[in-house]
């Protein structure tokens, strides 16, 4: 069995690897197109730009690493099934059941590997790429704007005749705001400029010599000014559009989750602040000795503050319900990468990759509706996030336990009822 174990484990690294590299790169060559003008036509350096991309290599390896395992063991027993592996191994007396010691080896290995990732690279990674964002929009403030084009930065939509790229300067500007659900503006000026807010992080862009269009539901102001000041946010300046959500859990550690997780706990328990000229209540001023509970933020809801709640309760239960997919999918991935010889050999690995493709996009499925459930209040953020993982294990379970009690000798053999009865009304209409 140690020769067994060191042979299936090279060559589910072998194919892990190769698949890890292919889809890595796919996604960080994707993502990265998205930057390539900016280097070439706006003259963001490359230095920054590779910050960037050292800073969301951890949020593709949390998707690419489970893939990556799946797909590995699949196609290595996809090869022993081809090459008639399987079989031999079964008749020297070696059942499917001890073949998958090597395989939980395998999957507890890169389990751990994806829990460091989520709990320490990830967080390190959201934070980094914030403050590479607002470093690019900082330094080259305009480098995600285009001259006589109006472009859309969130809410705001932007247009300048001239812009100077070195300096910031805006010529014959025009803006529509809508920032204000109850209240579109449309701004009007001779010129402005870009300047960068290092401390609160933000983009400023100070107007000149100007006129404010104003309509709201039942007026119209018309508002001249000599200077005027917008905020704007650096993420919509490179069009980043992945951060304009409210998520900031993402940059938290885990221990600073439930830091802050029970500072909204404290406010959503705490008693709203009284109306202007209410007495306080006397409960309020009884408290000798103990410190009074926070008083709610007047611009926080309880609806809000249940909902960053929610959030953070979904990224805590993420950090460690992702990372445990990589074990469970590689339990997965054993006997769905068993086929007959003949028919591995007839369609190759091919089989065993799209069919490994599909499993991960019903398994991310599951957990993208999950997450969109928890988000509003339907499923706790637990039960969402650990589901697609259980019944996962129940997959890998059934059909383990099925091929090693010899009850099916591959996944095509098991379902061959199912099949059969599926193809029978076309049978039936091909035979009229």
């Amino acid at each position: 069995m140690k020769i067994f174990t060191r042979y299936i484990l090279r060559e589910c690294l072998t194919s892990f690897g190769v698949i890890l590299l292919a889809f890595t790169g796919i996604l960080l060559t994707i993502r990265m197109l998205r930057f390539a003008s900016l280097i070439i036509n706006k003259g963001v350096d490359v230095e920054q730009i590779a910050l960037v991309f050292l800073a969301i290599i951890p949020s593709f390896l949390e998707i690419a690493l489970p893939l990556a395992v799946l797909l590995g063991v699949m196609l290595a027993f996809a090869r022993f099934s081809g090459d008639s592996e399987i079989v031999v191994i079964r008749a020297s007396g070696i059942s499917i059941t001890q073949l998958v010691k090597p395989v939980i080896f395998f999957g507890v290995i890169f389990w751990a590997l994806s829990l460091f990732i989520s709990l320490e690279l990830r967080p390190w990674g959201f934070r980094q790429l914030s403050k590479s964002l607002f470093e690019i929009a900082r330094t080259r403030s305009t480098a995600g704007l285009t001259e006589g084009v109006f472009n859309k930065l969130g809410d705001l939509t932007l247009y300048a005749e001239k812009i100077d790229f070195s300096s910031g300067a805006l010529t014959h500007v025009l803006i529509d705001d809508r920032r204000d659900k109850s209240a579109r503006k449309v701004i009007s000026a001779a010129s402005g400029t870009l300047v960068s807010n290092p401390a609160a992080e933000t983009i400023v862009l100070d107007l000149a010599r100007g006129v404010i269009h104003e309509q709201g539901a039942e007026r119209y102001s018309l508002t001249k000014f000599v200077s005027n000041r917008f905020v704007i946010d650096p993420n919509q300046v490179l069009g980043d559009k992945s951060r304009d959500t409210d998520k900031p859990a993402n940059e938290l550690s885990l221990a600073d989750i439930r830091a802050v997780r029970d500072e909204f706990t404290a406010m959503q328990a705490a008693p709203p602040p009284p109306e202007e000229g209410a007495p306080i209540p006397a409960e309020a001023l009884q408290k000798a000795g103990v410190a009074p509970p926070p008083a709610r933020p007047v611009e926080l809801t309880p609806a809000q503050i249940q909902r960053k709640i929610h959030l953070l309760d979904i990224e805590a239960a993420r950090r460690f319900s992702m990372p445990f997919a990589a074990f469970i999918l590689a339990l997965v991935g054993m006997p769905l990468g068993i086929q007959p010889p003949r028919s591995q050999k007839t369609w190759g690995i091919g089989i065993s990759a799209v069919l490994g493709l599909l499993v991960f996009v019903i398994y991310y499925g599951f957990l993208s509706i999950g997450i969109t459930l928890a988000e509003k209040g339907s499923v706790p953020p637990l039960a969402a996030l650990w589901f697609p993982n259980v019944i996962a294990a129940a997959v890998a379970l059934f059909t383990l336990q099925r091929m090693g009690s010899e009850r099916w000798h591959s996944i095509a053999h098991g379902f061959e009822p199912l099949l059969n009865l599926a193809a029978r009304p076309i049978r039936r209409l091909l035979a009229r």
